[in-house]
């Protein structure tokens, strides 16, 4: 009797912006009140059902999943005044992403951590990586899913466009126009969590992080698996 060879699983990389989620969090920190921000481990499961939409429907997945902190670790430094940076990367890894500090100090002039960009193009260098999810909003990653494309591995960005008043001040942010048009597949974040349709979709309900009071339970990150890896049948 011949013997059915294990399906191929594919490979997704979500690499998660860390600037765009900075301010994306204050966004809707402002907007909601009972929101405490996104809910990377609801992130992840969401993106694993779009994932398999567009790029390998019905097959199984392989996702490893990467925070960009915008920051310098405070370790480094032995600055301990910044704690609740270390307490944020420590729910990151709970949530099964790797998590990676800026190389450079940005505490007065924040930007992207272009590491990012380096890995993803590490990974796929090394046949690690058969489609990427880029959660951020940063002209500075444009040229990246155009690279990945060459080497035929998709983009799936995921981005937004809002606007909110704090402290009189009406702040624009805009997913960057090269970034969308360079991606292969473009989701706007702002309609999916849009607190109506939400409520109406299971996974989507879940991408917000709700007041520690209410904050579901959920396993902690399989230790079968490297840090940032999950497998999903």
């Amino acid at each position: 009797m011949q013997q059915t060879q294990p399906l191929t699983r594919f490979k997704i990389g979500l690499f998660v912006d860390g600037f765009t989620l900075r301010k994306v969090n204050e966004y809707y920190r402002f907007q909601n009140p009972d929101c405490n921000g996104i809910n990377l481990l609801g992130l992840k499961n969401w993106v694993a059902a779009q994932a398999s939409r567009y790029f390998w429907p019905n097959r199984p997945l392989e996702m490893m999943s990467h925070y960009y902190h915008p920051y310098r670790n405070p370790e480094l430094d032995n600055d301990y005044r910044h704690r609740n940076i270390m307490h944020f990367a420590d729910e990151i890894v709970k949530a099964g992403f790797s998590v990676h500090f800026a190389s450079l100090d940005y505490a007065h002039s924040l930007c992207p951590n272009m590491a990012l960009k380096e890995d993803a193009l590490l990974y796929a260098q090394y046949n690690q990586l058969d489609a990427l999810v880029l959660v951020s909003t940063q002209g500075q990653f444009g040229g990246l899913p155009s690279t990945l494309l060459k080497q035929k591995i998709p983009t799936l960005l995921l981005g937004w466009n809002f606007k909110y008043t704090n402290k009189d001040r009406t702040i624009h942010w805009h997913t960057d126009q090269n970034l969308r048009h360079e991606s292969t597949y473009y989701i706007p974040m702002e309609r999916i969590m849009d607190k109506e349709k939400a409520s109406r979709d299971v996974l989507a309900q879940d991408l917000f992080l709700l007041p520690r009071m209410q904050t579901k339970v959920y396993p902690a990150a399989s230790a079968d698996f490297p840090r940032g890896m999950s497998k999903l049948a």
